[in-house]
């Protein structure tokens, strides 16, 4: 079977405006497996989600959705910022999911799920995090040099958006998702081709939205303003007792290994797994090593994502 012909049906829900989503149901027949919900990065949507999404349902029931501003859900009114994002995932996990779910986040998506998880605990079981967006430390590589170029623009009241602008309108949506993919993968020659067509294609309906720079900058420029705020991030991350697995990459040129080496460090609860030759999104990159990660953490969890083990911190 093609890849694009496995993707689930679209489906919208209204959260003060449509939240698009898609839904993996679960492949189990033995007993009810556990809620995942997947949520993407930045710039990202639930396509994000392709390759992992039929091999999740294995486990249980996949929902990934399109945050406001990304993928096939429009701001429409709505803020794209972390803070209205996260409120967003909650009614989401609510609504949508029926909570506690897994949460399975990948770079400001990890970001929110590790805010859903310290301010909602009983709405989320456990956490699968790729890559999480963890804010920058004095110690250790710091991103790429075009990386931290480009964020810098991204800062700039006005300056950001034509910059944006000009990036998205020079390039087209083929040149956009190629050189997208040279930044947060080691290898974008070795993915499937259908996953550059379905990437290219959501491009191209994106590229129609005059909201979708504007919703974009909003939301990079939360993320960034999170990412200097060290001790507050360290503040959540001890509010989250829920169990936590991080994958990340090794050549992640975005959020570089130590930050996640540091974020597990002294927590019983949170496990990493490092991936060799691997970028910033190794559930596209590597879906079967990352299955391969997930899975026995999932086996050695049991039973055991129930919202009664886990400590209200509010």
């Amino acid at each position: 079977m093609h890849l694009l012909d496995a993707l689930p049906e679209i489906q919208t829900a209204d959260m003060d405006g449509p939240v698009a989503y898609v839904e993996w149901p679960s492949e189990r027949t033995d007993a009810p497996g556990p809620t995942f919900v997947c949520v993407h990065g930045l710039g990202g949507s639930h396509l994000n989600w392709m390759q992992v999404g039929p091999m999740l349902a294995e486990h249980g029931r996949v929902l990934a959705l399109d945050l406001a501003g990304f993928g096939l859900t429009p701001r429409a009114g709505r803020s794209s910022a972390l803070s209205a994002n996260r409120a967003l995932l909650s009614r989401f996990v609510h609504q949508v999911a029926e909570p506690p779910v897994l949460l399975v986040g990948n770079s400001m998506g990890g970001s929110l799920s590790i805010l859903q998880a310290a301010y909602e605990p009983r709405s989320v079981s456990g956490l699968i995090l790729t890559s999480p967006a963890l804010p920058w430390s004095a110690r250790g590589r710091p991103p790429a040099a075009v990386v931290m170029a480009t964020f810098a623009i991204y800062q700039m009241p006005r300056v950001g958006e034509a910059f944006v602008r000009a990036r998205n309108s020079r390039l087209g949506p083929e040149r956009l998702v190629e050189e997208g993919f040279k930044v947060v993968m080691a290898d974008p020659a070795s993915l499937p081709v259908e996953i550059a067509e379905a990437h290219v294609e959501m491009a191209r309906l994106r590229a129609e939205d005059p909201d979708s720079a504007p919703a974009y900058l909003q939301a990079a420029r939360s993320l960034l303003s999170l990412a200097g705020r060290r001790p507050f991030v360290g503040e959540v991350l001890g509010r989250v007792h829920q169990p936590v697995i991080v994958i990340h990459g090794r050549k992640d040129r975005l959020v570089r290994i130590h930050l996640a080496r540091a974020a597990v460090k002294d927590r019983e609860n949170w496990e990493l797994h490092e991936l060799d030759g691997v970028g910033h999104a190794a559930q596209l990159e590597a879906p079967d090593r990352w299955m391969a990660a997930v899975e026995p953490w999932l086996e050695r969890q049991g039973r055991s994502f129930v919202p009664s083990t886990i400590p209200d911190s509010r």
